[in-house]
């Protein structure tokens, strides 16, 4: 993955979250999204390297580094000025049920967890 197509990933949970991408709930979910959960929210344990992802959220197209990056300081900026009111999904994908504090959490999360990992 390239830094520009970690960025068009990243935002892929930010459109979840205020509608703009809608995800149907698997069977997996079901089975194992509570637990992660718990783990990633309650516990505060960090994503781990490597974890499957959606393949709405798989980006494999070459992108441009700078429109990414503008775009995505758009949707951050946006859900930091909106708060919790541009969370607007109240049911996760994968976790199930969430609140608007949960979300930020996650959102906050998953960011943090490709920063890092592409040392931004």
């Amino acid at each position: 993955m390239s830094h520009a197509q970690m960025l068009a990933h990243c935002q892929k949970p930010l459109d979840v979250a205020n509608e703009n991408l809608v995800i149907k709930r698997s069977i997996v979910s079901y089975l194992f999204g509570s637990m992660m959960k718990k783990k990633l929210i309650d516990k505060g344990e960090d994503f781990k390297k490597n974890l499957p992802t959606v393949k709405e959220f798989k980006i494999t197209s070459e992108l441009n580094f700078e429109i990414e990056k503008a775009i995505s300081k758009a949707k951050i900026y946006e859900l930091g000025q909106k708060r919790e009111v541009v969370i607007k999904v109240k049911t996760h994908p994968f976790f199930g049920k969430m609140s608007q504090v949960e979300w930020g959490v996650l959102l906050y999360k998953h960011l943090d967890h490709h920063f890092k990992q592409f040392g931004i």
